[in-house]
């Protein structure tokens, strides 16, 4: 987060103290990171943008999410560790994306999840289908997003009965089963500003993007209001005072429980 830092660097330091194998991807002029949690062909992705705008230390857009989920990683691996070799837990991507923030000239196709999503729908196979869940400013706050821009965008190219838009729908049910075994209070579904969500469904992939309010600002957006918390992004004003741990331990239980809805849902009835 600091000045100048190279965020790649810092990225792979991070994976790399906690023995995560990763490779780098490179799209274009932007470089994903990608790890695989299992051995069998992952059906679904967890994703969280390390890029940032320039002079922003970037804390909560997205550093809170990208740490949030090298740890979940790193639970993940050791758990299979102990997992029943006769019955092991499903495979899932994580991914480090690049080239987020791209879309500020006005193409959405200039972002770096766009020409990954194609490559990872490319890579699943024939009737195969990757979709993602995909994080973005969940350091601070208690209470869950989940953003439906991605069906408004589907519905009035009229793809809404396309497989992005049935998935889009499948990965709402699934968010809502985590987050009621994780704990939370019952998620609220509006149109976020966009995130990765946006290049990954252009590029044919299910994609739903959560994020994370504090409830007063929650309430803000429930009355149509932008909440005071979105015009910090993008300054220098998103400094690491903002992260609150609570909002990790939150992150924390939502994610695990990702994991085990996911285990409990038949491949074939996910999306």
């Amino acid at each position: 987060m600091k000045p100048g830092g190279d965020r790649l660097v810092a990225l792979a330091g991070l994976l790399a103290a906690r023995a995560l194998g990763y490779s780098v991807v490179q799209t274009g002029d932007a470089r994903h990171v990608l790890l695989r949690i299992g051995k069998s062909k992952p059906r679904l992705a967890f994703v969280a943008h390390y890029d940032r705008i320039e002079g922003s230390p970037g804390t909560l857009d997205n550093s809170c999410a990208c740490l949030q989920l090298v740890e979940f990683a790193a639970r993940k691996s050791i758990a299979l560790d102990y997992a029943d070799p006769s019955s092991p837990p499903p495979s899932f991507l994580v991914a480090f994306t690049d080239a987020e923030e791209a879309p500020g000239s006005g193409e959405a196709t200039r972002q770096g999840a766009y020409a990954l999503a194609r490559r990872l729908r490319a890579s699943a196979g024939s009737g195969r289908t990757m979709a993602a869940i995909v994080l973005d400013v969940t350091g601070r706050g208690g209470r869950l997003l989940l953003s439906t821009a991605p069906a408004g965008l589907l519905a009035r190219t009229g793809l809404s009965r396309s497989s992005a838009g049935k998935g889009h729908q499948s990965l709402v049910g699934l968010a809502r089963r985590a987050a009621l075994r994780a704990g939370l209070a019952e998620p609220i579904e509006t149109s976020l500003p966009w995130s990765d969500d946006l290049g990954l469904t252009l590029g044919g992939l299910p994609a739903l993007a959560l994020s994370l309010l504090p409830e007063a600002e929650a309430a803000v957006l429930a009355a149509g209001k932008r909440p005071p918390l979105w015009d910090v992004l993008h300054t220098a004003a998103d400094s690491p005072d903002l992260a609150e741990e609570a909002s990790f331990a939150l992150m924390s239980a939502l994610l695990d429980a990702f994991a085990v809805e996911l285990a409990q849902t038949p491949e074939a009835s996910l999306y």
